[in-house]
C-alpha cells in the first residue's frame, strides 16, 4: 500500500512538472527504433490512429495493464478496422530493454503493438515532445524507473488529439480510437 502512494504521489508530480498546455503545443514527428533496429517515424504510421505509451519492461504494474489494455482494444476493433489502429510501446529504460528483452515481453500481449527504443536523448526529446517525463530511481541494488503513464491518442494524420488518463475503461478508450477512424 505504501508503495503504490509513493508511486501515485511521484506520478502527480511528474504530471505537474510537465509542460504547460497554455505555452506548448504537444505532440510531433519522431523516429526511434524497433527491437530489430528499423526506424520507424510516426510520419510513416500517417493513415493509422496510434495510441502511444511510455513505459519499461521491469515496470510491475501500470505498463502490463496498458499493454493489456491495447490487445484488448485491438481484438475488439472490426477485422476491417484493426489494421488501422497501431498501439506503440515506447520503452524509456533502453539499458535494461535491450531487443533481447523488449521483442519476447511485448510478444507476449499480441503481435500488434509495436515496440520502439532510442538512446535516453532520443526518449528524452520524444518523452518532452508530448509531454510525458521519465525519471530513474534507485532501489537498493537496482533501479526503477517513475514514467508518466498516460496515453496518447494521436489522429491518421499524425496530430495528438487526446491524452487518455491511465485507468480510463477499455470501452471508453475504443469509443475515443472509433471517433478517428475513416
Amino acid at each position: 500500500m505504501l508503495e503504490a502512494l509513493r508511486i501515485l504521489l511521484v506520478w502527480l508530480a511528474l504530471c505537474l512538472a510537465g509542460p504547460s498546455w497554455a505555452t506548448t503545443t504537444l505532440g510531433g514527428d519522431f523516429m526511434l527504433r524497433t527491437t530489430s533496429g528499423e526506424p520507424v517515424s510516426l510520419s510513416s504510421l500517417q493513415g493509422k490512429v496510434v495510441l502511444l505509451y511510455f513505459g519499461f519492461t521491469y515496470c510491475p504494474e501500470m505498463c502490463p495493464a496498458e499493454l493489456l489494455q491495447f490487445q484488448q482494444l485491438l481484438a475488439q476493433l472490426p477485422p476491417e478496422k484493426r489494421h488501422l489502429v497501431q498501439p506503440i510501446f515506447i520503452s524509456v529504460d533502453p539499458q535494461r530493454d535491450t531487443p533481447d528483452v523488449l521483442d519476447p515481453y511485448i510478444k507476449h500481449f499480441g503481435g500488434g503493438i509495436l515496440a520502439l527504443t532510442g538512446s535516453e536523448q532520443e526518449l528524452r526529446k520524444v518523452a518532452d515532445q508530448y509531454g510525458a517525463q521519465f525519471r530513474y530511481v534507485p532501489t537498493g541494488s537496482s533501479y526503477t524507473v517513475d514514467h508518466t503513464v498516460n496515453t496518447y491518442l494521436i489522429d491518421t494524420g499524425g496530430k495528438l488529439v487526446k491524452i487518455i488518463p491511465y485507468g480510463t475503461p477499455g470501452p471508453e478508450v475504443l469509443k475515443q480510437v472509433s471517433r478517428f477512424l475513416p
